[in-house]
């Protein structure tokens, strides 16, 4: 695959993957008071963990040896991806919609500091410039253009697990260099969602003895069975090999797409519509976007291995 293939490869699996995140902001925040958070994070992890056992059961005597002499990777990534995820839960409990969509802007400036910092990735000053011009937009659109509303602006301790879920999900993104390429996405995702849903079983038995039990209705069933398909296999599978084309730096710029995607959704599910800040909001991205992604793709990154 050359450059040009990954990168229009690289681009289309991630935009596309930002859209169904976007999606499940969506639909995360609006079950964010009605579920318990380690219950909607649990089923949708290992109902997504199975709708991957009939891609790898063929091969699952052969893959279990392994799995066990990479565990530490994959457990990691499992701890990362499964306890972020229910972390962001837990913050939205206590946080605004707002408050949360702000810090989670934060996570492609936080993946490029730690690609610096541990990867020694550096960014020349035109890409710093894009990738805060791209943050700059993305504060235009959540803030409704109105800049002095960052003075209304309280946090709380929901901010603080939020915050704290956003470097899980870039540390995550750094890290899935390292995942060995004997395995194939599908391989290795379905052993770091397994793992990491078994780290979240305590957490999940203890809230639903103490706190609440996970509601089994025909919506609640709907919510879960679509975010495990779409957003805990889909989304991951997708993330992953772009990650894997284009390195963890260059692929968080995707993220910036979010509010923009989040805008057009609520326009055709919700009827708003289209106002001019999300018009200057979305060249803003755009043109951020665009200055930080001109570098060339590191030599040191290889394709994965698809399904």
């Amino acid at each position: 695959m050359n450059i040009s293939d990954k990168n229009a490869f690289a681009a289309l699996v991630l935009s596309l993957t930002s859209l169904l995140y976007a999606a499940n902001h969506v639909l995360g925040r609006a079950f964010a008071l009605e579920l318990p958070p380690a219950g909607l994070s649990f089923w949708r992890w290992i109902i997504g963990a199975l709708i991957l056992l009939p891609l790898v059961a063929p091969r699952l005597g052969a893959l279990l040896p392994r799995y066990r002499n990479h565990w530490q990777i994959l457990t990691l990534l499992g701890f990362l991806i499964v306890g972020s995820t229910t972390l962001i839960l837990y913050g939205l409990q206590f946080t605004t919609a707002t408050n949360a969509s702000l810090i989670n802007a934060s996570q492609p400036t936080i993946t490029a500091l730690l690609c610096w910092l541990f990867l020694r990735e550096k960014l020349h000053g035109i890409q710093w410039l894009g990738l805060f011009g791209a943050f700059a937009g993305i504060i235009l659109i959540l803030l409704r253009g109105e800049w002095l509303g960052l003075q209304a602006l309280s946090f709380n301790a929901g901010d603080l697990m939020v915050l704290v879920a956003i470097f899980g999900f870039a540390t995550y993104g750094i890290n899935i260099r390292r995942i060995p390429q004997e395995f194939t996405v599908t391989e290795s995702l379905f052993a770091v969602i397994s793992l990491g849903v078994i780290l979240l079983t305590p957490l999940y038995l203890a809230e639903s003895i103490l706190h609440k039990p996970m509601p089994v209705t025909a919506q609640v069933i709907t919510l879960v069975l679509s975010l495990a398909l779409f957003v805990s296999v889909l989304a991951m599978v997708m993330w992953t090999m772009g990650t894997q084309l284009i390195g963890a730096n260059r692929a968080a710029m995707y993220l910036n797409l979010l509010p923009i995607f989040g805008a057009v959704l609520a326009v055709v599910f919700l009827g708003e519509t289209i106002e001019l800040f999300h018009v200057l909001g979305g060249i803003t991205i755009g043109v951020g976007m665009w200055l930080s992604l001109r570098s060339p793709i590191p030599e040191s990154i290889r394709p994965p291995s698809l399904p």
